[in-house]
């Protein structure tokens, strides 16, 4: 274990039944796994025989503990940056992303799956246990401080629910915060491909910049006289980012060039 990884090992027995029941695995099954660490997670994976297992880890210190679990030619380790590999190259389709992932990268990897998912279909839903602020900014609604761009990046592409409260009592190390489950499911339509994301990436950021502020000068600096009129988007002028609801924010997505 490697400080410099984020590692909080799950040491709960019955919260990692919990995951694995809540999953839904089974022998035909295609799993991946990130951030295997102790193996807690993976000997149940494991136990269910899924078709096809593969697992990612930075922290080549663990490599005898996990060894172990993979003596199926279809259940594979490797130990790499999970921020630097293409799932792609390993997946098709209807994988399930399974994991504790590290605090320090939990984003980042979330944001790398969305952008997969606009032009490959590879997996069609996701059981991640993030830290708890963070995971409230997933699921959060308009209205709320934690609305931001994460959230709508989320939503344009999955039904979000959180599963399971995990207190921070429940890893090794002890972190310094408590956890939650969430549940991502693949919409059937997202409402972005690998075409049109960057709009969206690009309108939350600018509208997002400033949170306090009503959004009339952002939308006049991103949009045509011509749009605002036609569109009638000077109905938003004096609303801040925070009460746009995500159908407005996908639409003024699409509006853009």
């Amino acid at each position: 274990m490697k400080k410099k990884f984020g590692q909080n090992f799950l040491i709960n027995n019955s919260i990692i039944q919990n995951i694995i029941e809540l999953s839904n695995i089974n022998n035909k099954s295609i799993v991946y796994e990130v951030g295997p660490g102790n193996g807690a997670l993976t000997k149940e994976i494991v136990k269910k025989n899924p078709k096809k297992f593969l697992a990612v880890e930075i922290d080549y210190t663990l490599k005898n503990n996990l060894d172990i679990f993979f003596v199926k030619e279809n259940h594979k380790l490797l130990f790499s940056d999970a921020l630097k590999i293409d799932e792609t190259n390993f997946f098709n389709q209807d994988a399930i992303i399974i994991g504790n992932l590290p605090y320090n990268i939990s984003l980042k990897l979330l944001i790398k799956w969305i952008y997969q998912l606009s032009y490959k279909r590879w997996f069609k839903q996701m059981f991640l246990m993030f830290q708890k602020e963070v995971a409230e900014r997933i699921i959060s609604n308009e209205n709320s401080k934690k609305f931001g761009r994460i959230t709508l990046l989320a939503s344009a592409f999955f039904k979000v629910n959180k599963v399971l409260d995990v207190n921070k009592e429940n890893f090794f190390p002890i972190p310094k915060v408590d956890s939650c489950v969430l549940h991502f499911q693949t919409l059937k339509k997202p409402y972005f491909n690998n075409e049109n994301i960057f709009k969206l990436e690009y309108l939350t950021k600018n509208l997002f910049s400033s949170r306090r502020k009503k959004i009339k000068n952002k939308i006049e600096s991103m949009f045509s006289p011509e749009i605002i009129e036609k569109y009638e988007l000077h109905n938003y002028y004096n609303l801040r980012a925070e009460n746009l609801n995500s159908e407005i924010i996908f639409f003024l997505a699409k509006l853009l060039k």
